[in-house]
């Protein structure tokens, strides 16, 4: 299912690259590009979250064009294949991201990381709407208790990146594991919240949810291409 080759990216053609000479102002500048990508694509979520496939559909429409966008060799084989930094999933050259082909790869820039962080950040600015609006419908414990299970299931998701870029696939695989459990928990506690007359809740309820099951089949793909890689390394005696 998926054609990633750890080959393909090496520690050699990064030093090709040569040495990024940025300072402070060009890493900040490049990090606020990075949360307007993210906002990119939580716009363009938005717009098509009542297809059948929105992820891919809002993927496709901020360019990454890929026979499957959320295969490991996006941002790690193609990436630098030209020699110039280009990348096949880069964004529309008509678009306004200003990142270009000379520009360091970090994570920042891993759809998979841009998606996760989009939907946490949707899925915490309902909690505190949430919060805000009914208050009363929320024991500390229960605050509590969603607000950590989201955190920690970013943290392990963004944690399985790193492993993919590090080529520790059983690592990913450990984190996402985790994180589907840290998931599933967000998605209970969700569940169990009582609904209200003004409507407020299960509106939120709905959208957090609807983010929740989206990034669960996400993380569930790349979890397969893990696991279908790590039994390919052992197929060749890796």
């Amino acid at each position: 299912m998926s054609n990633y080759d750890i080959d393909n990216y090496s520690e050699g053609e990064w030093e090709d690259r040569g040495e990024t000479a940025w300072n402070e102002f060009d890493w900040q500048h490049y990090l606020q590009q990075n949360e307007r990508d993210i906002d990119k694509f939580r716009s363009f979520y938005e717009k098509v979250k009542d297809e059948a496939n929105p992820v891919n559909e809002a993927a496709f429409l901020m360019g990454w064009e890929h026979e499957d966008w959320s295969h490991l060799d996006l941002a790690f084989e193609d990436f630098n294949s030209s020699g110039t930094g280009e990348i096949s999933g880069r964004l529309h050259e008509d678009d306004e991201s200003d990142h270009n082909d000379l520009d360091p790869y970090t994570l920042h820039r891993h759809p998979v990381f841009i998606i996760t962080r989009g939907f946490y950040l949707d899925l915490k600015k309902c909690w505190e709407l949430f919060m805000k609006r009914c208050p009363r419908a929320l024991t500390p414990i229960i605050a509590w208790q969603y607000s950590n299970s989201i955190h920690r299931g970013e943290m392990n998701a963004i944690l399985s990146i790193q492993a993919i870029d590090m080529g520790d696939y059983a690592l990913a695989v450990c984190h996402l594991k985790t994180a589907l459990s840290d998931l599933n928990q967000s998605l209970s506690i969700l569940q169990a919240l009582p609904n209200n007359n003004s409507g407020v809740i299960p509106q939120l309820k709905k959208v957090s949810i609807k983010r929740l099951f989206d990034m669960r089949e996400v993380w569930l793909r790349i979890m397969g291409d893990c696991r279908e890689e790590i039994q390919r390394r052992f197929q060749d005696g890796e």
